[in-house]
């Protein structure tokens, strides 16, 4: 399956770029078919966010990292800071909002969700480490396996950082699936995390490039802000 690249172009003002957003599609997302491994010609993609925090970049920054061998695209990631919670289990936990045609994931399990105003996420098999008790005790490796299995009948809810304790608003959201790649992250589509964030505004993006060597010299094009970091905690070399 080729890579399709991003037509959309960012309008780079200051170290922010800043997206025209369109509504919220009533869409289905169905995500069984899509998975991690795509290859551009022969060579393998690699992916990470990438921050410009700290950088200026010049008008033709898009332009020159374009020209740079295996690049594939370069496109928005926003995060939201929330805390997930789930039966009596809960986490401080950051979202990572992108494009989900774009994301480079094996799925592990799917189900089809309408989209609408209630968040819909993607978890990875690894996200939910963190979770503890209402004694602080921590979830049991046992217990991340049975809330991924029934990921589709539990309760999740989440209420944005800075809203925790008595007046906390907690609101539902909903999981469309699992991940085993990449692990660690938890994922929604851009255009809800834009919604959350009340935002237009991003310094993160997603960048992948065709082929490791092609990966590392586009990654010095970032030197000198925020650096690379990754969506998942690890990098996804596919």
């Amino acid at each position: 399956m080729g890579m399709r690249r991003k037509k959309r172009k960012p309008s780079w003002s200051g170290a922010a770029c800043t997206i025209l957003a369109g509504g919220l599609a009533a869409a289905i997302l169905i995500l069984g078919l899509r998975t991690a491994g795509r290859l551009c010609g022969e060579q393998a993609l690699c992916q990470s966010v990438v921050s410009l925090e700290g950088m200026e970049p010049g008008e033709n920054f898009e332009e020159e990292l374009g020209k740079l061998s295996g690049f594939c695209s370069l496109t928005p990631v926003i995060e939201i800071p929330v805390k997930l919670r789930a039966e009596e289990y809960a986490m401080e936990v950051t979202w990572t909002g992108a494009s989900l045609e774009t994301l480079e994931k094996k799925v592990s399990r799917s189900r089809e969700v309408p989209l609408g105003r209630t968040p819909v996420l993607l978890l990875g098999e690894g996200s939910l480490a963190a979770m503890t008790d209402r004694n602080g005790h921590g979830i049991s490796e046992e217990k991340q396996r049975e809330f991924l299995e029934r990921y589709g009948e539990i309760q999740w809810q989440y209420c944005l950082s800075g809203e925790e304790g008595v007046k906390a608003d907690w609101r539902p959201c909903l999981v469309a699936g699992t991940l085993s790649s990449p692990a660690e992250g938890i994922y929604l589509p851009y255009g809800q995390a834009e919604t959350l964030a009340g935002t237009k505004e991003t310094k993160q993006f997603l960048l992948t490039v065709r082929g490791t060597e092609n990966y590392e010299r586009a990654l010095r094009s970032f030197e000198g802000g925020a650096g690379e970091r990754t969506a998942a905690g690890s990098e996804s070399r596919k």
